[in-house]
């Protein structure tokens, strides 16, 4: 990770242009970066523009990220939010929206969280190796509020959080439940026992990424297969 620490202590002297949007107050004049986003990393396309209160972003404001790509060595800089409702990586160039393109990105690298492209689609990272990766996938489905007709003006939609966790093992998605006996579920046999007495030991609670993975990178090699 350390080469990549440099890339985020850059200062941002490359925005010069402050523009409001969907997104908020963001610079959109990046250069030569956006100017090659636009043209191998990105195509345009209109967000969903529903009437739906709450922010439908990752994060509260879009921040620097750092591209590893595919098929270059040369990572690329940019500002990004993840819509959790569309699952895409959002550019703002000052008139129109992008969306970055998952099968030309490798990875998308915040100071607090990584990104990775499988099989098309965006995931978080909680633990990515040689061996596996273990995956957050968190997005938005829309809900209306419980109102009572002719008493309440119906409510406008709202946005509702999910999170799913996913393993991807030997070219396979695999989802995990949140659960000690599910956890223990998808290890052989033979190590139940084991897996049972670490995780008690080590307090492990299903509900913690960094504690799930660790009870993953000790009992990779046990996987079913």
């Amino acid at each position: 990770m350390k080469i990549f620490s440099f890339l985020f202590l850059i200062p941002v002297l490359l925005f010069s242009q402050v523009t409001s949007t969907e997104f908020g107050n963001i610079s959109t004049d990046i250069g030569l970066d956006l100017s090659y986003i636009k043209r191998e990393l990105s195509m345009p396309y209109k967000s969903n523009r529903l009437n739906i209160a709450g922010n439908k972003y990752f994060y509260k404001e879009p921040s620097n990220a750092t591209l590893i790509l595919i098929e270059e060595e040369t990572p690329i800089n940019v500002v990004t939010n993840y819509n959790l409702l569309e699952q895409t990586f959002d550019v703002f160039d000052g008139s129109e929206t992008l969306k970055l393109l998952p099968n030309k990105i490798k990875k998308v690298i915040f100071p607090d969280k990584e990104f990775v492209s499988i099989d098309n689609k965006f995931y978080e990272a909680i633990e990515v190796n040689d061996n596996f990766s273990l995956l957050a996938d968190t997005y938005l489905e829309i809900y209306f509020p419980e109102y009572t007709p002719g008493i309440q003006d119906k409510p406008d939609p709202k946005y509702r959080k999910k999170n799913s966790v996913l393993l991807y093992y030997k070219d396979r998605f695999n989802y995990v439940e949140r659960r000690k006996s599910f956890l223990i579920s998808m290890f052989n046999k033979n190590v139940a026992k084991e897996i049972n007495t670490f995780m008690k030991k080590n307090k492990i609670s299903p509900r913690d990424n960094d504690e799930l993975k660790s009870l993953f990178n000790e009992f990779h090699s046990s996987l079913n297969r």
